[in-house]
């Protein structure tokens, strides 16, 4: 097939940078596509090329993906773009499945090789075993993924001892952690996946013959998402193409968002001082959304300082713009996503970064049995340490002998408690049946600083028997000292937040307790409603997605961006940011037509701060009817004909959140004005200028006044409350009431 058939048969409609991708066929190409730019057509339509018009087999081709789905997902676009090629397919394969081949050629040439441990569960409890061994107590859940998420870090950007030692994880002894799960599986002779990638690189560069296998089995890569690939894969990619140098990356740097799996974009920013003389291509129009989320996306990222210079350009007609909702607090986003849900108007997406932030609106949904779709969510809140420890204190508050509790938390509160004197109050309670801390605050050898923080701890804990879930957060973080515990131990203080939210409505610890049991199970066990039109998703998991309508949730300091002050900090710091703020980017760009942020007082937010400057002013003439409804009513007061004086919660633009006692409503503006309460409580006006009337009493007989109608004259008389006038011009006096003539205006004081 000749280019020009191929072109006019495969590529009518594609764009003149699309078409430049997929002729170029020989060596070192970067294609930088940014999102919704239809790159995948083009990596598809560029293997049929190679095959169709440039003759090479495709047998030859090896293209990687970052998933097993994605492999699945390119292979069937080919088989369905080409069926002419049917049985020619190119080897679609990830970067694991590529080291599972390179190590299987070893393996026939010197023997079997380490087994792949495939079982997540065997690996998770090896790692519980040994954190336990070193820290004296068992992980939780949360804190064994923590640790494998470290571990594959490491492994993948190929860390030596001493740098794994430099790295701050937040986890206690993680070198020697990490030291002793690998001696374990070394011991055991299994590899894990992370290990499966080393120990393939290691094969390309201790055994030529076998890397000249793979490079004559594969003169042509291909590497997609490679904005994702961690340092490992990268370097096992530049050994097989390092022959003929016939390698295609296709990846976007501003959209890495996976560095805590040990993504490397820096292998973009590289590339051509890795590969002299490699051609760099640019896929700039986004066909996916409104060139006013564009516009704002594009503005966003422009603030990074680690990219290539692109631009980001709409295809697409003019759409709404970009709102900006504003909410009386970080709580009232939820009670207006949640009105929205309860709408049913149209399909829409609410986007966030941590899994914690839908956990009050999923509550909420699950409250209200309203239906939604839920993408790769898991239990890992529930498992946290913090969390795990404020169930311990409040199920140790209901049982007050439950030694194996008490030891877990006893250092938590601040209170001065020695493990000998906790371990020693636990046996005295498990003899006498007395409540453990009883039996503490009968020791002798407690100080009086010890003893009266017991006493407070114990107050405390008795509280917590009595009160509505509404204030147990802030006793467990503000009485009992446990806020400070989380703050000397760095642990994550976002999650008080959540968790004060899921306690807020019910009516006591036992309650809330049976609630989180409840709510683990539901997301456990969930399963999408098929007529849901509301789509929960991490920014991660809607990577190469797509959404009508989006919503991001939870965009404040601390969340997103994690640390807002990192933006001045060290290096480290500064790439960390500059991945949260690709992040921001990745969530915009998931809009096709229309984006909402939320913006409120009790969470500032750096990014939303910055996006605001890069959002269109509305004017407003003042004479203009539309200027009665305020940018930001949140916090004013409203009065429903039928049910009765409400408070806004939120406002985009002319659509209102508003509070009532018998529950929340979403209402426009002008709704709201035909259906205001008539029945206002009116106050006649003072008198006028009642309190600058000159008193009755201070006139006297002689004293000039003024008449409304006669003019100016004279008091002759002044006989009780009444006073003759005579005015100029006239011969006899007009005799008036003083007080009720000056009063009503018709008097006034001459002076």
């Amino acid at each position: 097939m000749t280019p020009e058939e191929f072109t006019a048969r495969y590529m009518p409609q594609f764009s003149e940078q699309q078409k430049a991708a997929v002729r170029e066929t020989e060596g070192p190409v970067l294609l930088l596509a940014v999102p919704g730019s239809g790159k995948t057509t083009v990596l598809v339509t560029r293997l049929g090329y190679m095959a169709l018009c440039r003759g090479i087999d495709p047998a030859h081709i090896l293209a990687v993906t970052y998933t097993v789905a994605a492999t699945r997902e390119l292979r069937a676009r080919f088989t369905a773009r080409f069926p002419e090629l049917a049985g020619q397919t190119p080897e679609f394969r990830t970067i694991n499945g590529l080291s599972s081949k390179i190590i299987e050629a070893c393996g026939r040439q010197r023997g079997p090789a380490f087994a792949l441990q495939e079982n997540a569960g065997e690996l998770a409890a090896l790692v519980g075993r040994i954190y336990q061994a070193l820290n004296g107590d068992y992980p939780t859940d949360s804190t064994i993924r923590e640790v494998r998420t470290a571990i594959t870090y490491c492994k993948n950007m190929m860390l030596s001892a001493d740098e794994i030692a430099a790295q701050d994880f937040g986890l206690p002894r993680f070198s020697e952690l990490y030291a002793h799960y690998c001696a374990a599986l070394r011991e055991a002779r299994q590899m894990d996946y992370d290990d499966q990638m080393a120990y393939a690189l290691a094969i390309l560069r201790k055994q030529p013959e076998i890397l000249a296998e793979f490079q004559a089995r594969y003169p042509y890569l291909c590497v997609d998402e490679s904005q994702d690939t961690s340092r490992v894969q990268h370097a096992i990619i530049e050994l097989l193409a390092k022959k003929t140098g016939n390698l295609f990356m296709v990846g976007d740097e501003d959209q890495s968002i996976y560095g805590f799996r040990a993504a490397y974009p820096e292998a973009l920013l590289r590339f051509s001082s890795v590969w002299p003389g490699a051609k760099t291509l640019l896929l700039e129009d986004n066909y996916r959304s409104t060139p006013e989320i564009l516009r704002l996306a594009g503005a966003f990222i422009r603030g990074n300082r680690d990219r290539y210079p692109k631009t980001i350009r709409a295809t697409r007609a003019k759409g709404c713009r970009v709102r900006l909702a504003h909410a009386a607090s970080r709580q009232a986003q939820y009670r207006y996503l949640l009105a929205l849900a309860g709408e049913r108007r149209a399909p829409f997406a609410v986007l966030y970064r941590n899994n914690d932030s839908a956990l009050p609106l999923i509550d909420a949904l699950e409250r209200a049995g309203l239906p939604y779709r839920c993408r790769s969510f898991d239990d890992t809140f529930f498992t946290h340490r913090i969390v795990s420890d404020v169930q311990d204190i409040l199920r140790f508050a209901a049982a007050p002998d439950d030694a194996e509790r008490f030891l877990r938390i006893y250092y938590k509160f601040g209170a001065l408690i020695s493990k000998e004197a906790a371990q020693a109050a636990c046996v005295q309670s498990a003899r006498t049946h007395a409540p453990i801390l009883d039996c503490l605050l009968a020791q002798t050898g407690l100080s009086d600083e010890g003893r009266e923080r017991v006493r407070r701890v114990k107050a405390g804990l008795e509280q917590l028997q009595t009160l509505p879930g509404e204030v147990l957060m802030r006793t467990i973080w503000g009485t009992l000292g446990y806020g400070g515990f989380v703050t000397e131990r760095r642990l994550d203080p976002g999650k008080y937040f959540i968790l004060q939210m899921l306690a807020a409505r019910e009516p006591s610890a036992e309650a809330f307790l049976a609630r989180m049991d409840t709510l683990r199970q539901t997301i456990r066990t969930h399963e999408d409603a098929p007529d849901a039109l509301l789509t929960l998703s991490t920014i991660h998991s809607s990577k190469g997605l797509e959404y009508e309508r989006v919503y991001l949730l939870d965009v404040h300091d601390g969340v997103l961006p994690s640390r807002p002050d990192a933006a001045d900090g060290t290096e480290d710091e500064r790439r960390v940011y500059e991945e949260d703020r690709r992040l921001f980017y990745v969530a915009m760009t998931r809009a096709k037509d229309e984006l909402t942020l939320f913006e409120y007082p009790d969470a500032p937010s750096a990014f939303i701060r910055e996006a605001r400057g890069y959002l269109p002013v509305p004017v407003c003439a003042k004479d203009d009817f539309a200027a009665i409804v305020p940018e930001n009513a949140c916090g004013l007061r409203y009065r429903h004909e039928t049910r009765g004086e409400g408070s806004i919660l939120a406002q985009c633009e002319d659509e209102l959140l508003v509070a009532f006692p018998d529950g929340d409503s979403l209402m426009q503006a002008g709704r709201m004005l035909l259906e205001r309460s008539r029945a206002e409580v009116f106050q006649l006006p003072d008198a006028p200028a009642a309190a600058q009337l000159p008193d009755a009493q201070t006139f006297i007989p002689g004293s000039v006044i003024r008449h409304k109608k006669y003019g100016m004259g004279r008091i002759v008389s002044i006989d009780g409350p009444f006073a003759d006038i005579r005015f100029e011009g006239e011969t006899a006096a007009r005799r008036f009431h003083l007080a009720q003539s000056l009063r009503s205006g018709f008097l006034f004081s001459a002076g």
